[in-house]
């Protein structure tokens, strides 16, 4: 292949996003990818996970604040908040099946699909989600040494008035 040819398959990769965008039609965005342990894994960048896991993270945050965890201590807290991923993953998207049934005005489940966690109402997951917080937090201080449980004990005050 000359050197012309070469310029020419050049410019049509680079330019064919454009054309499409000319056309009306604009082509879709691969999903990020971040490199796993073996494998790329997809990353889920939908803004109420984040939203969730970032306000998650900062109220372990705070729950530790001001206790020096040992190493030990550190590996049990991060299993017991492994422990608890699954269910808050759950419970969202029992949530989030529970505002798209509403907004499509569907009730139920339905019929032929693998797995599908069940709707549940705003104050069904308000109290779920006091419940899940409630069980998380006691199995964290069932870690902690008495005078770690008093400053934990004062910073689940705080932040349940901050909230």
């Amino acid at each position: 292949m000359n050197s012309v040819h070469k310029l020419t398959l050049a410019t049509l990769i680079i330019a064919a996003p454009s054309f499409a965008v000319a056309q009306g039609k604009t082509p879709h965005p691969a999903p990020p990818m971040v490199m796993g342990k073996s494998a790329p894994v997809r990353q889920d960048n939908r803004a109420d996970k984040i939203a969730d896991k970032t306000e998650r993270k900062a109220d372990q945050k705070l729950l530790t604040k001001g206790i020096r965890l040992t190493s030990a201590e550190k590996k049990q807290v991060k299993a017991i908040e492994k422990k608890y991923d699954a269910d808050y993953r759950s419970l969202r998207q029992s949530k989030l099946a529970a505002d798209k049934a509403a907004k499509n005005g569907v009730a139920g489940s339905h019929a032929g699909m693998k797995t599908v966690p069940q709707p549940v109402s705003d104050a069904t997951f308000k109290s779920q989600l006091l419940q899940l917080q409630t069980q998380e937090r006691s199995d964290m201080r069932a870690v902690l040494t008495p005078q770690q449980q008093a400053i934990f004990d004062s910073n689940v005050t705080k932040l349940s008035t901050r909230k």
